[in-house]
């Protein structure tokens, strides 16, 4: 269960979710990237990104539903998660200046 998740897991969690659609950026929920797992073994919340619910799961070129098309248009988990990985290094680092910023004042 979700309570079994780190404090770096949620963390993680926390700002996959409050980052827009990858495809779309309306409000997104958080999909996770199974690798060649199968599907008892719950994926890394690590490999995580940010999609809305019609990205996700509801449309036909969803992840969920439609995953040939959604590749075709989007791309692959794994690009797909190189990109929002370096997104969320980006806004950690500006983060961190800012606070730099304010420490120093």
């Amino acid at each position: 269960s979700d309570s079994m998740a780190t404090k770096q897991e949620k963390d993680r969690l926390d700002k996959i979710s409050q980052m827009g659609c990858f495809c779309c950026g309306r409000p997104a929920e958080v999909h996770h990237i199974r690798s060649h797992t199968g599907l008892s073994i719950r994926p890394s919340h690590f490999d995580t990104i940010p999609l809305c619910e019609m990205h996700h799961r509801l449309g036909k070129d969803s992840i969920h539903l439609g995953k040939k098309l959604f590749i075709e248009k989007y791309g692959d988990e794994q690009m797909i998660l190189k990109q929002v990985n370096k997104q969320l290094e980006l806004m950690e680092d500006a983060y961190n200046l800012f606070n730099k910023g304010e420490n120093n004042a």
